[in-house]
């Protein structure tokens, strides 16, 4: 989420780790299993795909036993929500204990991303809770994002962290959590411990050594806006049916990114857009066909932005680069296709089978340019699967936390998240991974 700039007023240092006090009841374990199975269909499925009475039949549950712990399902949401933000919390107190910089901001990133911890909800549609609830929280993401920010600003100090703009680099550590939560439905079908070990591990050996076996800068010879197909400034008669719902879609995806899809309103893509509801219902039948449509863009432009860097790279790791750079100025700026999200079971079985098969296609050549780079002696020796897979979590939800006015160009917010693929964050990198 935004992060105000009276953060430098808060109290950064995490809280002391919760210690367990004897054995927890049976009502607390059964409100955890609780928690659980619903955060598991929430990021799967989606709020609005996920009834109560889909929770209780999965817990094996009677649907009354499920309002002995919450009130409704927005509370359910809230408590998913929350429990997400205290569990961050946690593990940022727990790494606080560390020597360095660095290897606070290791141990957090290996305690979120532990293999035998079931899931955890992805912070993606707020604006589903009421005021109250959306507002605690929004403030536990800042301090939780404060105090990353913290560890990094503490390890560029103590000289164990590379220079770099800690706020952008916690972001896209949060982004590779919270896209880890969703790869086995996207791309992988694989929920097994063993899988999500090989994840972890990926996200480490970038967070230490990055993949570029050079460390050097990158320099992105391409500008995502070469892939807007035309000037589209205002939803009025005179543009042309495919312009008006290239802007249309345009406008979606970029709330649907910044504000989550369950908590996007048809009334608030027509305010966007100023126009009337009957013209956008004139191209679209319902939200669903929105989303869908917004998913084809998406990936349209993934494909394009992947086909451009297979061309324009002159080693594979050249070409990794490429998509992350592309795909950052893409989100920053006025490409924003949309990123996969919670929800996709809640999509029609063929185009959801369909989606997926783009995505594991996309991660397959992402997968093929570090291949490529190992070959050629650009790109470090890797699980080049797992590397391609957890990279796309850096730029995916950039638009979550971005301010509408941020002075960063979407060239330097690019930058600074392919160097951090490229490079990694330690200044001396120690294979930890």
């Amino acid at each position: 989420m935004l992060i105000p700039s009276d953060l430098l007023a808060y109290d950064n240092r995490p809280a002391a780790p919760i210690k367990a006090r004897g054995r927890p009841s049976q009502r607390k374990l059964k409100r955890e299993a609780l928690l659980d199975g619903a955060t598991a269909l929430f990021n799967a499925r989606g709020i609005a795909g996920t009834s109560l009475s889909d929770i209780a039949e999965r817990l094996g549950l009677a649907r009354a036993s499920v309002y002995y712990y919450v009130n409704d399902r927005a509370d359910l949401v809230f408590q998913c929500y929350q429990r997400a933000c205290e569990r961050t919390a946690n593990d940022l107190a727990t790494a606080s204990q560390a020597g360095s910089g660095f290897q606070r901001v290791y141990d957090f990133i290996r305690l979120a991303l532990a293999p035998e911890r079931p899931q955890t909800a992805v912070l993606n549609d707020l604006g589903v809770l009421d005021a109250s609830q959306a507002e605690i929280i929004i403030r536990a993401i800042e301090r939780n994002t404060a105090v990353l920010v913290a560890f990094l600003k503490a390890g560029m100090a103590d000289g164990s962290v590379r220079p770099c703009d800690s706020e952008v680099v916690a972001q896209c550590l949060f982004g590779i959590l919270a896209w880890a939560q969703m790869t086995p439905q996207w791309v992988s079908g694989d929920h097994s411990q063993k899988y999500r070990k090989r994840l972890m591990s990926a996200a480490l050996a970038i967070l230490d050594r990055g993949i570029a076996i050079e460390r050097q800068p990158f320099v992105c010879s391409l500008d995502a806006d070469c892939f807007l197909p035309g000037p589209v400034s205002a939803f009025n008669r005179c543009a042309t049916p495919a312009l008006k719902i290239e802007q249309l879609l345009r406008t979606a995806s970029n709330l649907f990114n910044r504000q989550g899809i369950e908590a996007t309103s048809l009334d608030q893509i027509v305010a966007e857009l100023g126009a009337s509801k009957a013209v956008v219902y004139h191209y679209l039948r319902d939200k669903s066909d929105l989303v869908t449509r917004c998913y084809g863009r998406g990936f349209d432009l993934f494909e394009q932005i992947a086909g451009a860097a297979q061309a324009g790279g002159r080693s594979g790791l050249e070409r990794v680069l490429f998509v992350s750079h592309l795909n950052s100025q893409g989100q920053a700026g006025a490409l924003t296709p949309l990123m996969p999200q919670p929800g996709l079971e809640a999509l029609a079985d063929a185009y959801r089978g369909a989606l997926s098969d783009r995505a594991r296609a996309l991660s397959r050549q992402a997968s093929g340019f570090i291949q490529d780079g190992i070959a050629d002696g650009s790109c470090r020796a890797c699980d080049t699967l797992m590397v391609a897979q957890v990279s796309a979590g850096a730029f995916g939800r950039l638009r979550k936390w971005l301010r509408l006015n941020d002075p960063r160009t979407p060239r330097q917010l690019a930058d600074e998240i392919t160097a951090f693929l490229g490079l990694g964050l330690a200044t001396n990198p120690t294979d930890l991974a």
